[in-house]
């Protein structure tokens, strides 16, 4: 066994020190055979740190809690063990009170974390899972799923179980580079059965067994568990009844292409057939890798062979219903004089869903609309439109509006209608590259709304849609942008250095829209920021070179540093020109972030700087230096 030392002081040496123990099980501070599976924490033995963690050998499987001991040099040494005829080779998972793990034979395993007794209402450390569901044996290389359900009585752990290969006539599992179908298995409290499903013929890709070949994934929020087979199927399956959730009320994965849920996925292409591994490394056989889920996405391995050869991808689908609102349709540039109205009536649609807006969205959605100026910045607003629960799918929805406009409107500058603004600034990130969503979201900031959904359904804000690449297209066809003019002649402006009434007023405005920062850093360690610059004029430029600064100081103030001056280019955008930045290493404390721009011919200096605020964190105590300068990238 190796034990790592100083991985949490990354300015440090890393110290690698090699302990050795006994293989053989005859010693109970032997490991048994070899480490495979990860491990989980257990409670401090003393004031040592401790674990516990599998092998999978010659004589079967062992668990053992092991602690490191601090006083000599971390060696580990034993606390309990538990011992099994065959091997662990899955990973070892937790529910904060007890380790469970599965052996090779497909039996489900359980120890307290504290003392390795069995579980409350266990009969033993061990569950025979293929006796329960009427199999002779089983075989699995996987780990269980574990759901913590918080009841009147207590937590109570549910566990869930894929039997890689399993045979009601004890013959047959290592027939095959697939051995033979498999199974999904389904524990309440106490180790009981739940459910079970054994897969067969009917679930099986021409000759290939069904064998499932991934450990599965509990999503608690949406009730579903998910596992894969050899095959490249990901299956669906509801978490109290075992039945497929394609029909279920919350359906956990939408057909790619589709509005309609589905219980099953087939995540391969026309020309490409499942890879198939030999018999003891199915991992690379089909749906090889756990899924994995993460912001609204399932996260799914796939291995393939086509005309090429063998290779493999990681490909993200939807969990969950999702849905997505967007318009059809993009007017054209708008002539508006002051007084005369202009109608429009843009058509909105509800789209990758089966299901009316009601029924997934209980409370109202509405469409904003607001007049900005040529940059994105909000003059006044145009008026809200709910949006009608029945509102159902494909069905092409207008949304009139009449604007007019009024004196003290400027003379050119943008109608911006939103879809559900809120859920759009929730969703979105603060740092967005699309132009589309860091307009909405400058409105919503302007508004001060919070930024929180305004629907519980998943909006499918991670869509890549034709015309806005990148993984906010879901967001930015939310946002429908016009440019508008006023087509009257304008007066001739006056220039700096003349003097006399007539002339209109110049504009020669850059601004720091906005500075993103981090809201926590590590001290020691730089970090990115992003500036939003802005510019509007009526002096037909369509850019400005101005100087720029990023610094920071402590939050008890501090004069700038001297010479960080750094000469960018704005462009005249809808929005804002984004520069990257990076903050230097800081001690630990409460920091402002300065970003603040210098234009001498600016007519709007009060929009310069805007001032952040990030909390630096360190492990150890350090000292608040000074104030420190930034890097920019024009």
């Amino acid at each position: 066994m190796w034990v790592v030392q100083g991985l949490d002081r990354p300015s440090d040496m890393v110290r690698w020190q090699y302990y050795e123990a006994e293989t053989t099980k005859q010693d109970e501070s032997g490991f048994g055979g070899f480490i495979t599976p990860s491990a989980v924490m257990a409670p401090p033995h003393g004031s040592n740190p401790s674990f516990v963690i599998g092998t999978d050998g010659f004589e079967g499987g062992r668990a053992l809690r092991l602690a490191l001991d601090r006083d000599n040099d971390y060696r580990p040494y034993r606390v309990w063990t538990v011992d099994s005829t065959a091997g662990f080779a899955g990973n070892f998972t937790s529910d904060g009170t007890h380790a469970y793990w599965l052996d090779t034979r497909g039996r489900l395993w359980g120890a307290n974390l504290h003392d390795g007794l069995e579980p409350a209402g266990w009969k033993g450390h061990m569950v025979d899972v293929p006796a329960l569901i009427g199999a002779r044996n089983a075989f699995t290389n996987t780990e269980p799923a574990v759901e913590v359900r918080q009841t009147p009585d207590g937590p109570k752990t549910h566990l869930y179980v894929t039997l890689r290969n399993y045979t009601d006539t004890g013959a047959g599992l290592r027939d095959g580079p697939t051995g033979s179908d498999g199974a999904v298995v389904a524990l309440g409290p106490g180790g009981e059965l739940k459910w079970y499903r054994k897969f067969g013929p009917a679930d099986r890709l021409g000759e290939r067994m069904a064998s499932l070949n991934t450990a599965p994934l509990a999503l608690i929020s949406r009730g579903a568990l998910i596992f894969g087979d050899v095959s490249g199927h990901i299956y669906s399956y509801a978490l109290d009844t075992g039945q497929p959730m394609g029909g279920d009320g919350r359906p956990a994965l939408i057909q790619p292409e589709g509005r309609a849920p589905t219980d099953r996925l087939f995540l391969l292409k026309d020309d490409e057939q499942p890879n198939t591994g030999p018999y003891n490394f199915s991992q690379v056989s089909g749906v090889g890798v756990d899924p994995a889920f993460a912001y609204g996405l399932l996260l799914v391995g796939v291995n393939y062979t086509d005309a090429s050869g063998a290779s493999g991808r990681l490909v993200a689908y939807r969990a969950g219903e999702a849905y997505d609102l967007r318009w059809l349709d993009e007017p054209g540039p708008l002539e508006l004089e002051p007084g005369k109205t202009v109608a429009l009536q843009p058509r909105l649609q509800l789209e990758l869903t089966a299901r009316p807006l009601a029924a997934l969205c209980p409370g109202p959605l509405s469409v904003e609309w607001f007049l900005t100026d040529e940059s994105g910045k909000l003059v006044r607003s145009l008026g809200t439109a709910p949006l009608p629960g029945d509102l159902a799918p494909q069905q092409p929805h207008p949304v009139p509006l009449t604007v007019a406009l009024t004196e003290t409107d400027p003379a050119e500058g943008q109608i911006i209608r939103v879809i559900d603004l809120p859920s759009v600034y929730a969703l979105s990130a603060p740092h967005t590259a699309n132009p589309k969503v860091a307009a909405a979201r400058g409105l919503a900031a302007a508004l001060g709304l919070p930024a929180e959904k305004s629907c519980a359904g998943a909006a499918a804000e991670v869509v890549e849609r034709e015309g806005e690449p990148g993984p906010e297209g879901g967001l930015a066809n939310n946002v429908l942008i016009v440019p508008y003019r006023n087509p009257q002649p304008p007066d001739e402006p006056e220039r700096p250095g003349e003097e006399g009434g007539g002339g209109k007023m110049i504009i020669d405005d850059p601004w720091v829209a906005e500075l993103a920062v981090p809201e926590v850093a590590e001290a020691g360690r730089p970090f990115e920021v992003g500036i939003y610059l802005g510019y509007q004029n009526n002096l037909g430029q369509d850019e400005i070179r101005v100087s720029l600064r990023l610094w920071a100081r402590p939050a008890g103030g501090a004069s700038p540093p001297p010479d960080v001056w750094q000469m960018v280019t704005i462009d005249k955008v809808p929005c804002c020109s984004l520069k990257p930045g990076t903050i230097p290493g800081l001690s630990a404390g409460t920091w402002e972030i300065v970003a603040e721009i210098d234009y001498p011919e600016d007519t709007r200096p009060e929009n310069n700087r805007v001032i952040r605020r990030v909390e630096v964190l360190s492990s150890k105590p350090v000292e608040v230096g000074g104030p420190e300068g930034g890097a920019i990238t024009d």
